[in-house]
């Protein structure tokens, strides 16, 4: 199992083929911007996908899980694609399969902070009974084109020496 802080580094982070798994904000952090891409994310209990703590509008943090299959046994309706760690909280799911686990209303308050007004949480073409998108959370939203890759990871990101386009 696995569980990425994603704040080790503190720009961008490329993640392929991972499979990550846990029960509360699983995936977390502050700084980078993150591209997971064709990731299996497995929650094992009620809980979080994702909290990033993006604190201000100036913070580049964002998180983008491309291609990822979203599947578990911890019930139907139990799990939450994320909440907003921090007021400016950024999060896209896209061309992703989601299951069963997830809660129809997919995104959640952290707590019973009001930190919503300014948190940016997206959904893209997704597949499966979790991905109907009719009964989210008024905080949420559809994108009409997927985020690419390089509003991640820069204009330049095939030429970075720890990036192997291969595995994209």
């Amino acid at each position: 199992m696995s569980t990425p802080y994603t704040d080790s580094h503190s720009r961008w982070q490329v993640q392929r083929l991972p499979r990550i798994s846990g029960d509360v904000d699983f995936v977390f952090g502050t700084k980078p911007e993150a591209w997971f891409e064709s990731c299996d994310i497995e929650p094992v209990g009620p809980g979080y996908i994702t909290a990033n703590g993006r604190l201000n509008e100036s913070n580049p943090s964002f998180y983008v899980l491309n291609n990822a299959r979203v599947f578990g046994s911890s019930g139907n309706g139990t799990v939450y694609l994320g909440r907003p760690w921090r007021p400016y909280s950024r999060v896209v799911l896209q061309n992703s399969e989601l299951s069963d686990v997830i809660h129809p209303d997919g995104w959640l308050q952290w707590h019973k902070d009001n930190n919503t007004a300014n948190v940016y949480y997206k959904e893209f073409n997704n597949t499966g009974v979790g991905a109907a998108t009719d009964k989210r959370v008024s905080f949420s939203g559809v994108l009409d084109a997927a985020v690419p890759i390089p509003r991640i990871l820069g204009d330049n990101y095939t030429s970075e020496w720890y990036i192997d386009t291969k595995f994209l």
